[in-house]
C-alpha cells in the first residue's frame, strides 16, 4: 500500500451500525457541507448522493443538469461496509461501520491505487460533518449518545 498517499479518519456516533450506514450513504446530501472547496464544481453543485448498490455511483448533483460521477460503489454491505472506487481520481475509499458499546465506530480509509496519477484525499476530511449530523437527535432512530 502507498502509505504516503493515503488518509484515514475514525469517528464514533451514537447510533447502531445499520443506522450509521444508512445516514452515511442515503443522507449524504443532508450532512455534506456546501462550500467552495467541498465540491468539484461548487458554483453549480446542489448536493451529493450515493446510489445504493454495487455498481451505484457517488454523485455531485447539479439540479436538473447531469451529475458529476465522483466514484463507483464496489462493495455494498449495509451496516458493515461500503467501498468506493474513484472516477475523478485514482483512489479507493473503504468505509467500515463497527458496533461499539454506545453506538458505532465509523472508519474511513482512502488510498491511492497502484500507479495513481490523480489523488484527491478528501473522504477522511468529511467524517466530522457526518459525525455532527449523526449526533443530532433523530425521530427515526434510537437515542443518540454522542
Amino acid at each position: 500500500m502507498d502509505t504516503e498517499r493515503s488518509a484515514e479518519a475514525t469517528v464514533e456516533v451514537g447510533v447502531d451500525p445499520a443506522t450509521a450506514f444508512r445516514v452515511f450513504t442515503e443522507e449524504i446530501g443532508s450532512w455534506w457541507v456546501p462550500g467552495p472547496i467541498n465540491f468539484f464544481d461548487a458554483p453549480r453543485a446542489t448536493g451529493m448522493a450515493v446510489e445504493p448498490s454495487v455498481g451505484g455511483r457517488v454523485l455531485e448533483l447539479y439540479g436538473d443538469e447531469p451529475p458529476l460521477v465522483i466514484a463507483t460503489v464496489t462493495a455494498w454491505e449495509p451496516g458493515s461496509r461500503v467501498v468506493y472506487r474513484g472516477v475523478v481520481d485514482d483512489t479507493e475509499t473503504v468505509v467500515t461501520f463497527s458496533a461499539i458499546e454506545h453506538g458505532t465506530c465509523v472508519r474511513v480509509h482512502q488510498r491511492a491505487l497502484p500507479g495513481a496519477l490523480r489523488v484527491f484525499l478528501f473522504w477522511p476530511n468529511v467524517t466530522g460533518w457526518f459525525a455532527s449530523y449523526a449526533a443530532a437527535p433523530r425521530a427515526d432512530t434510537q437515542e443518540n449518545l454522542t
